[in-house]
């Protein structure tokens, strides 16, 4: 007599399919994160060398001003630069602000593909211990079977 196959099998391979579908889509979250990380450090790098750029302009053309080298067209020059400096500055700021926006909902989509990978892997571990559990059970019926037929089969020698 053949042995009996684990009924739930079917659930268990599709159970294995969805935990590898899910593991996928944890891999995919996870280059995601990584991606807008690294978005918001270039970005947010960005913003520093402008504030630095920024800071040396200001900075030269303060001892300009000092030493009495500026003409009255360079300092309206130098307040439409500032506005310049200004307006980019708050471009970029806000660059930063959208970077790390994207990176929260980034860490809140691998968050929830790691939820959503560990109740995968749950469901299929249960199917997974029942089976061995099955297993287990019938190994057992096989060894009470062969314990029973050598005893019967001593029994049958003792008699004869």
């Amino acid at each position: 007599m053949p042995s009996p196959k684990y009924p739930l099998k079917p659930l268990l391979e599709h159970r294995e399919r969805k935990v590898d579908d899910a593991t996928a889509e944890l891999g995919h979250a996870v280059r995601s994160r990584e991606s807008a990380d690294a978005a918001r450090a270039r970005a947010e790098l960005e913003r520093r060398a402008a504030e630095e750029r920024a800071l040396r302009v200001r900075a030269a053309e303060a001892d300009r001003l000092a030493r009495g080298e500026l003409s009255v067209a360079d300092l309206a020059r130098g307040q439409a630069w500032e506005l310049a400096a200004s307006a980019e500055l708050t471009q970029l700021t806000r660059t930063v602000e959208r970077a790390e926006q994207s990176v929260e909902q980034a860490r809140a989509a691998e968050a929830g593909a790691r939820g959503e990978l560990a109740q995968k892997m749950a469901d299929r571990d249960v199917v997974t211990k029942d089976e061995a559990r099955f297993l287990d059970r019938r190994r057992k019926r096989a060894l009470s079977a062969e314990e029973e037929a050598a005893e019967e089969a001593a029994q049958a020698r003792g008699r004869s």
